[in-house]
């Protein structure tokens, strides 16, 4: 008898679980995500290949509290900066990406010779002004540092050489940030580098001063060493060795080849064969031909015209 109630109230509690899914199904009811009052800091800066700078900032918000409006104002936008906000289900991003074109920037700093300096301070929530809840906690910060074919050579605490580019070093900092962090290097084949690049404050961009200690990257793999820097030369004003030695070949080399070479040729063929001149010096005549075309030619002797008796205009030739 009790085995058979449990049989019935378990057959029961089935039926009941049942129709609390299709219920909730059907009215459209979801699990909700617990949301997380966390966030994450990301900042990314390139030498780019025309020699100008790039900082981009990227703000992870798990609170979703994040905007729109609040990525488009924060003060580390420029007027030509570029902004992107991005929606998900579980977490709200804003990038703000901008791009120094000018030589200065208060990031990184190139000179004549291709040497390299990188420092910045890195960012904090309350510096970007978002809007986000005061006691939101950052469980992540990076920082990032590359560019196009640049050796790193120093680095301050904490940072960490990246070589997966055969041609460019890259160095980056995860979490242990201190309030400065910054490298050094240098940019391979420096000596075609287009133009210097000056490190100063810009805007209200402040260039922080370069950490002097650091420590020297081993490196896997061989790098090129630093050549100095070198003005290519414009094109008004060739290398002086270059225009000479054009100037020789075209002026002076290919004449003596192009016209001695046939002359010399003749020459030696006139001295092989001296009485080749007179044959040459006109078409010669048979003396047999010479003698006869010396006689007065013979006259044709006048053939008389028939009389043609239709003819009314005829007329001897005697009349």
């Amino acid at each position: 008898m009790r085995a058979s109630i449990s049989r019935r109230n378990r057959i029961l509690l089935s039926i009941a679980a049942c129709v609390l899914m299709i219920s909730c199904s059907f009215f459209g009811a979801t699990p909700t995500h617990a949301v997380r009052n966390q966030a994450e800091i990301r900042e990314f800066f390139i030498i780019l290949s025309d020699g100008n700078v790039s900082h981009t900032i990227t703000v992870i918000d798990y609170s979703k509290t994040l905007t729109q409006d609040a990525c488009d104002a924060s003060p580390m936008v420029q007027q030509w900066s570029q902004t992107r906000f991005t929606d998900d289900s579980y977490l709200n991003q804003c990038a703000i990406t901008t791009d120094f074109k000018r030589a200065t920037n208060p990031y990184v700093g190139v000179d004549q010779d291709g040497k390299v300096t990188f420092a910045t301070a890195p960012l904090e929530l309350k510096d970007l002004s978002l809007g986000l809840p005061e006691d939101i906690s950052v469980i992540a910060r990076r920082v990032d540092f590359t560019g196009p074919y640049l050796t790193i050579t120093k680095g301050t605490k904490g940072s960490e050489l990246v070589e997966s580019d055969p041609t460019s070093d890259s160095v980056r900092w995860i979490n242990d940030l201190g309030s400065v962090v910054g490298a050094e290097g240098y940019i391979q084949g420096s000596s075609s580098y287009s133009h210097p690049i000056e490190r100063k404050d810009f805007n209200e961009l402040t260039a922080v001063p370069v950490p002097t200690e650091m420590t020297d990257f081993p490196h896997s793999r061989t790098i090129a060493a630093p050549t100095p820097y070198t003005p290519s030369p414009s094109a008004s004003s060739p290398a002086p060795w270059r225009f000479s030695l054009g100037w020789l070949i075209s002026r002076v080399i290919f004449p003596i080849f192009g016209l001695g070479m046939p002359l010399l040729f003749i020459m030696y063929m006139l001295k092989k064969d001296p009485d080749r001149n007179k044959t040459q010096a006109g078409i010669l005549v048979p003396s047999d031909y010479q003698a006869q075309s010396s006689a007065p030619p013979t006259p044709t002797p006048t053939v008389q015209e028939p009389h043609n008796p239709f003819d009314s205009q005829w007329r001897n030739p005697s009349d």
